[in-house]
């Protein structure tokens, strides 16, 4: 016998087993065979002369379906939640104060860590918010703010391009910035900006990002210059009469002695409370918790590509546990193949509109929990 195919001969040495348990061996296919005719016993010839003589109950089924190997195959299907996004101008205090360590023990400047910060925002709600990037001061006195990155749609990577040019170690952050923080001037040159563009009518909001008191007014007798307190907060609410409110978020020890500052500051932006960070994980969570806040509160998700079987779908929160399909639409997520959409129900559709879900994983190829 020559070049019979290895699952043949496996088939054939196992024959004798397999019809003691009145089964068959089936599924083994040469690339290509032929039958000898009567009168051969019902012996095989292969095309290349290689002769078969199984046993005469040993079926060779050719033409049978391929075993089911179950499912195996998934494919992520890019969603975007549905809603026009709200604008969101970050406006970031650059001064030279922000290259002071984040602890007085040494450790990474407080540039460094806004940077990561900002960047993970603008990433992670890309999708969900209009970000602009405005820098102050625009020089390194007192120059006002300066817009580096207008608002647009899907700007993350700009905005992070940007923060990455900023310099952020010690020494490099300190030959770069100066040393004031004009915040009256930057909320003023906000309000400019946004008069310049199309009102959103989702939402428009500002961002203030700083470390420390306003100054840049009246040279003092030991040349430094003048708190700007008042002239920081009526610039907020001008911006906030607008109709654009002010985030007001704190970072480091900056206002430590002066907390009621940053309040009167959030109270004229409209936004209430100021948010104050002293750590990386306090500001990514503050960031989070502002930028979740301004959402567009939606249940619905637009799928990319044709309409598919709602029955082949995984869907899943942040990476979370499978969210069951309720066709009844009590709880979890049904389908809509008319509008390509998938839409959630009951406390899933409250998770989603609280702004707590950053993405909506839905994969097609193997059936979901249903209820």
């Amino acid at each position: 016998m020559r070049n019979v195919s290895a699952s043949v001969l496996v088939c054939l040495v196992l024959a004798g087993a397999l019809n003691a348990l009145g089964c068959s061996c089936s599924g083994a296919r040469p690339a290509s065979r032929h039958d000898s005719g009567p009168g051969n016993d019902g012996a095989l010839i292969f095309d290349d002369g290689a002769v078969v003589r199984p046993d005469a109950n040993f079926r060779f089924d050719d033409t049978g379906p391929p075993m089911d190997t179950g499912c195996s195959s998934m494919t992520p299907v890019m969603n975007e939640i549905i809603g026009d996004p709200p604008d969101m101008l970050i406006v970031l205090d650059i001064s030279g104060s922000m290259c002071d360590p984040i602890s007085p023990f040494g450790g990474m400047t407080k540039m460094a860590i806004m940077k990561n910060a900002l960047t993970n925002l603008v990433t992670t709600f890309d999708s969900r918010i209009h970000f602009g990037l405005m820098k102050f001061p625009g020089d390194r006195n007192c120059g006002t703010g300066v817009v580096a990155n207008p608002i647009m749609p899907h700007n993350g990577a700009a905005i992070s391009a940007t923060l990455a040019a900023i310099p952020g170690s010690l020494f490099g952050c300190a030959a770069a910035a100066g040393g004031n923080t004009p915040t009256f001037l930057a909320m003023s040159a906000a309000q400019d900006y946004y008069a310049t563009i199309p009102v959103n009518p989702v939402g428009r909001f500002a961002l203030l990002a700083t470390d420390g008191l306003p100054n840049c007014g009246a040279v003092q007798p030991d040349m430094s210059t003048a708190p700007t307190v008042d002239e920081t907060v009526a610039a907020i609410q001008s911006l906030h009469a607008a109709g654009v409110p002010t985030y007001v978020l704190g970072f480091g020890s900056g206002f430590a002695g002066d907390p009621a500052t940053l309040m009167r500051m959030a109270v004229a932006g409209g936004t209430g409370m100021p948010y104050n960070a002293g750590s990386a994980a306090e500001l990514d969570a503050a960031l989070s918790t502002i930028a979740a806040g301004i959402v567009p509160p939606t249940c619905t998700i637009m799928l990319d590509g044709g309409t598919r079987n709602p029955a082949l779908f995984q869907v899943s929160f942040d990476g979370g546990p499978l969210i069951p399909r309720d066709t009844g639409h009590g709880s979890g997520w049904d389908y809509d193949a008319a509008t390509n959409t998938i839409t959630f129900y009951g406390a899933d559709c409250s998770t989603v509109e609280s702004g707590g879900v950053v993405s909506i994983s839905v994969d097609y190829g193997c059936p979901g929990p249903l209820i």
